[in-house]
C-alpha cells in the first residue's frame, strides 16, 4: 500500500491496487464496507475498587426502562468508598452522551438489512460494494492524501448557508460493477423493544413522518454521490431506495395512498410512475429475512429479495462502467484516503475497513472487562461474597 510520504504520486492505476490489495476478489464478489456493523454503545470507564482492575460500565440507553434499587453511576447517593466504580487514585472520566433507545433500534434495523443485502449478493453472486452508514465528511478526509486528492470532487464543494452536504450521511450506498450505484435511506419505524410481547404494527401516521423524512434525505445524498463520482463516471445510473425492514409493503402502499403529497414526493425521488411501482422499489418486510432466521436461508424469502432487486437495480445494465472505472469509484470511497470508521466505546471512531481488521477490533472489545450496573452494584455489596449455583455443566 502507498505510504503518507508518496500520497502526491498517487494515481489512478495506484488506487485500484490498493483496492485488490485489500479485497483481493474486488471485481468478483460482494464486500461489506465495514465488514460488520459495531453497535453505538455507552460506558463509563474506571478501576473496580479493591482489585485495580480497568474496566468499563455498560450505561442503559437513554429512555429505556430504569434499572430498580441501581442509581446511575454519577448520582450515587452513597460514600465513594462504597459505591464508587472508581479507586481514590482514579477519578471518574466525563460521562459520555448516553445512547438512545432510538439508537438501538436502528443499529439492529442497519444489522438486519445489510445481512439480508450480503445474503442476496452472495446467492446471486452480484460483484458489488455495500458500504453502510457512508458520513460524507469523511471522503478523502485524510490528510497524508490531502495532495493527491486536491483536485477531486469533494461534498463540501456543495455546502451551501442553507444545506451543508458535507454533514451528510448515507445509510447504504451500494457501487456496483454492472448496474451503478443505489442509494438506501434506512427507517427502523415499527421496530419493537427487545422482549417485546405481541408487537403491533407502526402507526401510519408514524411510518408516514419517517418516509417524508427519508426522501429529503435520499435526494441530498444523490446529489452528493452523483458529485462525487462526476469526475469519473459522468451520467453513471445512481438509483434510490427506502429500507423500511419492519413495515409490510401492503400498510406503505395504504399510507402513499391516503397522503398524496406524499405519494408524489416518493414517486419523484423513486423515478416511479404510480403507487404500485414505488413499493415494488422499496424493500420492505415482506422481502427480508426475519433477525431470528439469519441461518435459514430460505428459497420463498430469497425470491422475494431478488424480486426487490430485479425491479430496482438488475433492470438495466450501466455501460459506463468498466473494470477500471468500477475500481476507482470504490477507491474513493473505501480507499485508504477516506475514512472507514465504526462507533468506538470512549467516543471517538476506530477504522475498519476489512474483516480482518473487524476480527482484531472485536477480540480487542471481548477482552475489556465490562460490567453492567448491576453486577458493579453487586460487586460494591458488604461482605463481598456471592454464591453460584447452577446444575452441572454450566461452570
Amino acid at each position: 500500500m502507498a505510504g503518507p510520504g508518496s500520497s502526491h504520486q498517487i494515481n489512478n492505476s495506484n488506487w485500484r491496487q490498493i483496492v485488490t490489495s485489500l479485497y483481493r476478489d474486488a471485481l468478483t464478489q460482494t464486500y461489506c464496507v465495514p465488514p460488520v456493523n459495531f453497535n453505538k454503545v455507552s460506558y463509563v470507564r474506571g478501576t473496580v475498587p479493591g482489585t485495580g482492575h480497568s474496566a468499563l460500565v455498560l450505561h442503559p440507553p437513554s429512555g429505556a426502562a430504569p434499572v430498580h434499587n441501581v442509581p446511575p453511576v454519577s448520582q450515587r447517593p452513597v460514600p465513594p468508598s462504597r459505591y464508587s466504580l472508581w479507586t481514590q487514585e482514579s477519578q471518574p472520566q466525563a460521562i459520555p452522551d448516553r445512547v438512545q433507545e432510538s439508537d438501538f433500534r436502528d443499529d439492529f434495523a442497519q444489522n438486519h438489512v445489510m445481512v439480508n443485502l450480503q445474503e442476496l449478493g452472495n446467492h446471486r453472486h452480484e460483484v458489488m460494494f455495500i458500504l453502510s452508514q457512508l458520513s460524507f465528511g469523511n471522503y478523502l478526509n485524510q490528510p497524508a492524501y490531502a495532495a493527491a486528492t486536491a483536485q477531486l470532487p469533494r461534498p463540501s464543494q456543495l455546502d451551501t448557508k442553507k444545506t451543508k452536504y458535507s454533514d451528510g450521511e448515507a445509510d447504504f450506498v451500494l457501487i456496483h460493477r454492472q448496474h451503478g450505484i443505489l442509494i438506501g435511506e434506512l427507517k427502523s419505524v415499527g421496530k419493537s423493544p427487545a422482549g417485546a410481547q405481541n408487537p403491533q404494527p407502526p402507526a401510519d401516521a408514524d411510518v408516514a413522518k419517517r418516509v417524508t423524512k427519508a426522501v429529503k434525505q435520499l435526494d441530498r445524498s444523490e446529489t452528493v454521490v452523483r458529485h462525487l463520482v462526476s469526475d469519473v463516471a459522468p451520467g453513471l445510473t445512481v438509483r434510490k431506495t427506502l429500507f423500511l425492514p419492519y413495515v409490510s409493503t401492503e400498510q406503505l402502499e395504504r399510507v402513499l395512498d391516503n397522503d398524496p403529497q406524499l405519494e408524489k414526493a416518493v414517486c419523484q425521488s423513486l423515478g416511479a410512475a404510480n403507487v404500485e411501482e414505488a413499493v415494488q422499489l422499496c424493500c420492505c418486510s415482506d422481502q427480508l429475512f426475519q433477525p431470528a432466521s439469519y441461518w435459514e436461508v430460505t428459497p420463498a424469502v430469497l425470491s422475494q429479495l431478488s424480486t426487490w432487486w430485479q425491479h430496482r437495480m438488475a433492470c438495466t445494465v450501466d455501460t459506463l462502467l468498466t473494470d477500471d472505472k468500477y475500481l476507482d469509484i470504490v477507491a474513493r470511497f473505501v480507499g485508504p484516503a477516506t475514512t472507514v470508521s465504526v462507533p468506538c466505546y470512549n467516543g471517538v471512531r476506530v477504522e475498519v475497513r476489512t474483516a480482518g481488521q473487524a476480527v482484531a477490533e472485536l477480540g480487542r472489545r471481548l477482552a475489556l472487562l465490562v460490567l453492567t450496573l448491576q453486577q458493579l452494584d453487586l460487586m460494591n455489596r458488604n461482605p463481598r461474597l456471592v454464591c453460584l449455583t447452577g446444575p452441572p455443566g454450566t461452570g
